[in-house]
């Protein structure tokens, strides 16, 4: 698939998610993702979080979001910065949010400093 046709299937998939038909974002954010769209493997990462358009999948989930950050994805790795810090997991959080922080999310830095402060 050319560039050209996984930013329409992308595009798509925003479509359908903006008119809530969250089966049909996610059928076409999965081809984006798979043929390596960064911004579909997080909105598909999103999608498998929030069990809207399939089945809540956490696995599949961080599978995608971890596959977006290894191109680079600041949003995904602070993504996985909130999931583990919502399961009191602040070992995780922390590396999650150092990594969008590195990566230049703000929001993320600010996040890694409550932990911090927290764990004084």
């Amino acid at each position: 698939m050319n560039k050209s046709n996984v930013r329409l299937e992308l595009e798509r998939g925003c479509g359908f998610e903006q008119q809530r038909r969250f089966k049909l974002a996610h059928d076409s954010y999965l081809i984006a993702a798979k043929a390596g769209s960064i911004e579909a493997q997080v909105n598909l990462a999103n999608l498998y979080d929030e069990g809207k358009g399939c089945k809540r999948d956490i696995t599949a989930a961080i599978h995608w979001y971890k596959r977006a950050v290894k191109s680079g994805s600041a949003e995904a790795a602070y993504n996985l910065g909130v999931h583990y810090q919502r399961r009191g997991v602040a070992r995780w959080a922390g590396h999650w949010f150092k990594r969008a922080a590195e990566l230049g999310d703000g929001d993320a830095k600010k996040e890694l400093r409550r932990l911090i402060k927290r764990s004084k």
